[in-house]
């Protein structure tokens, strides 16, 4: 009989229980809501610190300061005005273009 409870303990992740993790999205969504309320996230914090939140370097995406035909940054989903991407490290020029690059939706 002690063997059965056991196994079944097995199934669970080591240290994982229902209660923790229903625990850590509650704090996710607080957080959420809070900066929501507050109107601080963390783009908008990046950005006022002139700190964009991309974090793969320019040469890995062959980023180019100059659009490549009519791709450019300024109509990417990734970008972040007036100089930022989420993707690209650093402070970009609105007007280039990475391997990255991925058309807003209409």
């Amino acid at each position: 009989m002690g063997n059965e409870q056991n196994g079944n303990n097995k199934l669970k992740p080591e240290g994982m229980r229902r209660r923790d993790l229903l625990k850590g999205i509650a704090i996710t969504a607080s957080a959420v809501v809070a900066g929501s309320i507050t109107g601080m996230n963390p783009i908008g914090i990046a950005h006022a610190a002139e700190k964009c939140p991309g974090m793969t370097p320019k040469a890995t995406l062959q980023y180019q300061p100059h659009p490549k035909g009519k791709d450019q940054c300024s109509v990417c989903a990734h970008f972040i005005a007036p100089h930022c991407c989420t993707v690209v490290a650093g402070s970009i020029a609105p007007a280039g273009w990475c391997m990255a690059f991925i058309p807003k939706p209409a």
